[in-house]
């Protein structure tokens, strides 16, 4: 597994922390600092997303009531809630990363974390805030290859944010 999806699935897992305990970044961090077969590259990675989806809170959950008709945030199953978050902040913030990847990542981790059911309601989410988010960024089919996730390129090798020197 590489350094982006395992630390994709460590900030979903802080993030629903977070959610359901009203702890701050940096207590959640500290605590799954401490696990001791953590991969660290990927706690940095999801860091970086945790303390992005945090500092972008008001705004992905402003972009998920519009895109979630007939849901209230509140509603959602944890899991999905808090994965959407993070497919949204994505989407909106880190554009070095592809809109297929994204939304192939947030289905995987849904598929491991949730149900099969819930990748439909997550795929309908991202895909249309896709279109607003990245209206210019052709997906697979109009480009005639593969995402490089499919394409059996590793996302983890070019990570978008420098790793910091400690945590």
């Amino acid at each position: 597994m590489g350094v982006r999806r395992r630390g994709r699935e460590y900030a979903l897992q802080m993030l629903y922390a977070m959610d359901l305990t009203g702890y701050q970044p940096d207590q959640v961090f500290a605590g799954y600092y401490a696990l001791q077969d953590l991969n660290r590259d990927a706690f940095y990675y999801a860091r970086r997303l945790v303390d992005g989806v945090h500092s972008h809170l008001e705004e992905i959950d402003t972009a998920l009531s519009r895109y979630a008709e007939h849901w209230k945030i509140h509603r959602m199953a944890a899991v999905d809630r808090n994965l959407l978050r993070l497919g949204l902040y994505e989407l909106m913030h880190v554009r070095e990363i592809p809109f297929p990847i994204i939304i192939n990542e947030a289905l995987e981790i849904g598929k491991e974390f949730s149900d099969l059911e819930s990748t439909h309601f997550l795929n309908g989410i991202l895909d249309a805030a896709r279109k607003e988010f990245r209206p210019d960024e052709s997906g697979s089919k109009s480009r005639g290859s593969k995402p490089p996730s499919e394409a059996g390129l590793d996302e983890s090798e070019n990570p978008p944010f420098p790793e910091p020197s400690g945590p």
